[in-house]
């Protein structure tokens, strides 16, 4: 059993808002270390990874280790219903995950626990040769800029600059990000010259994460996985890892 509460869920909101993209039923795992998902999207191209932890809640009480299964979309609706100034608590009975809000009235919404589909997911163990971190709405920026020339954006990083690139001759658009980018880039550290290519598709849903987090951290290497991360000092911590497009090469 668990009893948790919030007076601020924007942040909780919004993550649930970037996870309805991926997958339509989510499991949570409720510990004594924080409220986590981990889920691949139907298609197994992306993961989503999810950590609020306990410092994000005003109460925070976790009796033993449980597992809930609910609808995505449900639980999004149920969370914009929040106000301003609200206060939000989480508990579950048998059949279902209670959220309580208090303000000027108090609400209680019901929302059917469902049966958890496959197996536990494991995060995958990954070796990077390229990391940088850049401004989180600067990325976001960037995605919608490859999109309106390709589905497709590739990322090509040497020691000293990044540079995403998408679309045809007849229709391109580059982006370079160096050191001299200073309101942009945060850091910047490749071992090893790498360059792979990933779905726009996806990358503008990972990116939708920018507003849970002031900067994002993007690491990759040659044809390999990507993985972004998002991180909200004392909240949460939310990453994705995205497969390559290698056969577009």
């Amino acid at each position: 059993m668990f009893s948790l509460k919030l007076d601020d869920a924007k942040f909780f909101s919004n993550a649930t808002n970037v996870i309805s993209d991926f997958i339509a039923e989510a499991t949570f795992k409720i510990t004594k270390d924080g409220f986590k998902l981990v889920a691949m999207d139907p298609a197994n191209i992306s993961m989503v990874i999810l950590n609020i932890l306990p410092s994000a809640f005003t109460e925070y009480k976790v009796e033993s280790e449980e597992e809930i299964t609910v609808n995505v979309e449900t639980l999004k609706m149920a969370l914009k219903r929040a106000k301003t100034g609200d206060s939000i608590s989480f508990s579950t009975d048998e059949s279902a995950l209670l959220i309580s809000f208090s303000g000027k009235t108090s609400k209680k919404f019901k929302i059917p626990l469902l049966e958890k589909e496959g197996g536990e997911k494991n995060i995958p163990s990954l070796n990077f040769n390229a990391e940088i971190e850049i401004d989180a709405n600067e990325f976001k920026d960037y995605i919608e800029d490859a999109s309106v020339v390709g589905d497709a954006l590739t990322f090509h990083a040497t020691k000293d600059e990044i540079k995403l690139m998408a679309g045809e001759k007849s229709s391109k658009v580059e982006i370079n990000i160096n050191k001299e980018s200073k309101d942009v880039l945060v850091n910047l550290n490749v071992k090893e010259e790498s360059k792979s290519i990933y779905s726009i598709e996806y990358l503008k849903k990972i990116a939708k994460a920018s507003t849970i987090s002031d900067t994002a951290t993007i690491k990759f290497s040659q044809d390999y996985p990507l993985r972004i991360d998002f991180k909200a000092l004392d909240k949460l911590s939310m990453s994705f890892i995205l497969a390559p497009r290698i056969e577009n090469q």
